[in-house]
C-alpha cells in the first residue's frame, strides 16, 4: 500500500498552504521526536494514517499496514505515552483512534514532515507526496 495514498488524501487534505501554517512550538517537538527521532518514526506515522481513515485494532492494522504484530503493538505504545492515539475497548479486540491532541495539531505535523523530508532528500523516504 503506497503510503502516499494512505496519508495525504487522508489525514492532510485540509492542512492549508505550507507557508501560511503557525506551529505550535511544544507540539513540534514532540511531533520532532515522535515522529522523526526514533527508529519506527515511518510506522508510527503509518499508524496514525490508517486510524484516521478507520479505526482499527492492532491484528487489523498488522494486515493492513503488512508489518509484524510486535512491531505494531511496540509502537501503538509509543503513540498511547505521547497521547497521540486513544484506545477504546479493554482486551484483544480494542480499537484506536487519533487523539484530539493529534487531530488538532495536524498542521504542525505536516510542516515537522515536509523540513524533515527536505533534509532527507530521499524519494524512497518520503512521507507525503
Amino acid at each position: 500500500m503506497p503510503f502516499d495514498a494512505l496519508c495525504k488524501n487522508k489525514i492532510f487534505k485540509d492542512v492549508p498552504n505550507y507557508d501560511d501554517i503557525q506551529e505550535d512550538p511544544y507540539m513540534k517537538e514532540l511531533f520532532s521526536s515522535v515522529f522523526t527521532g526514533m527508529s519506527g518514526r515511518y510506522t508510527r506515522m503509518k499508524i496514525i494514517c490508517a486510524i484516521t481513515e478507520e479505526p482499527m485494532n492492532t491484528l487489523e492494522l498488522s494486515k493492513k499496514l503488512e508489518l509484524d504484530y510486535k512491531t505494531i503493538q511496540h509502537n501503538i505504545k509509543v503513540l498511547e505515552s505521547n497521547t497521540l492515539i486513544v484506545r477504546e475497548g479493554e482486551g484483544y479486540g480494542d480499537l484506536f483512534f487519533p487523539s484530539d491532541l493529534i487531530l488538532s495539531n495536524l498542521p504542525t505535523l505536516y510542516k515537522v514532515i515536509r523540513r524533515v523530508e527536505e533534509k532527507l532528500d530521499k524519494p524512497e523516504k518520503k512521507y507525503i507526496d
